[in-house]
């Protein structure tokens, strides 16, 4: 709900509160027989404001408004124009503001509602890579783990291959667009290269993981030979970026190691630095 459609709020719930105050002030100078009507016709018409549906009441203040004016006008009754207008106008006004402060209300209710469902969506699925967050890997994760520990006389592994783009904090405080752009780029490499019973997620800060359920350790390298070949030729106008991949094998024995997601999540990325630290080493023997 945006900032006018507050102050339309504000405006109508000081109204609903303060006229009742300013129509008794007025009926108090007629007789007390007015008095008590216009009292409750207002409080009739908060009742039925906050009760009754907007389009039940929108009809009961036409037909009574219309009853009212026929019993004070066509017949003779002894009250002079001020008070009959004030007990025409009573009920009318304040079930009309009542209601509008109910449906604002229940508009203010399903707003948060989608809010919260909004956020829930941002934080299961990035929308710049069109991919799960880690927030559903950690979930996959859970039913893995039960799978492996229920079913662990069949022989059912998995494997977790994590991604990640060197350098990519540093370059998107210089080209963020363009950073976005590449992100993109690697998602779709990644999705033409995954089989169906992949799964593929968007960690963020550059890193991508595929968990890959009971493939064969020949089948999975050749994947991801394949997939690392396609990673080097990504190329955005003059920017080539660099990864760096890593795999860890996972059983129903690895699951003392490895309870929970962030655990996988730890070691991964250890392994990472751990081959970067490798090639560094070769590259000085060489």
């Amino acid at each position: 709900m945006n900032n006018i459609s507050r102050k339309g709020v504000e405006v109508k719930a000081i109204f609903a509160l303060v006229l009742p105050s300013i129509f008794l002030g007025l009926a108090s100078n007629f007789s007390r027989n007015i008095f008590l009507g216009v009292m409750l016709l207002l409080i009739l018409g908060a009742v039925i404001g906050l009760s009754a549906p907007t389009i039940v009441s929108t009809w009961l203040i036409l037909i009574l408004t219309v009853l009212g004016i026929s019993a004070l006008t066509l017949g003779y009754v002894a009250i002079d124009f001020y008070g009959k207008a004030l007990l025409l106008v009573s009920f009318p006004l304040e079930t009309y503001l009542t209601s509008q402060i109910k449906e604002c209300i229940f508009r203010w209710q399903i707003f948060k509602k989608n809010q919260s469902s909004a956020y829930r969506y941002l934080k299961h699925y990035d929308q710049n890579v069109k991919l799960q967050t880690t927030y559903n890997a950690e979930k996959l994760y859970k039913k893995i783990k039960k799978i492996l520990t229920e079913k662990n006389y069949l022989p059912l592994w998995c494997d977790f291959t994590i991604i990640d783009w060197e350098h990519d904090q540093q370059f998107a405080q210089f080209n963020l667009e363009d950073h976005d752009e590449i992100l993109r780029q690697i998602a779709t490499v990644l999705k033409k290269s995954r089989l169906v019973d992949k799964n593929l997620y968007y960690l963020g800060n550059g890193q991508f993981l595929i968990i890959s359920n009971t493939i064969a350790p020949g089948t999975l390298m050749v994947l991801n030979d394949e997939l690392k070949a396609e990673l080097k030729r990504l190329q955005y106008k003059e920017y080539q970026p660099a990864f760096k991949m890593a795999t860890q094998h996972i059983t129903e024995k690895d699951l003392l190691e490895y309870p929970d997601f962030k655990a996988i999540l730890k070691r991964l990325k250890r392994k990472l630095e751990t081959d970067l630290v490798v090639e560094y080493l070769k590259g000085v023997e060489v």
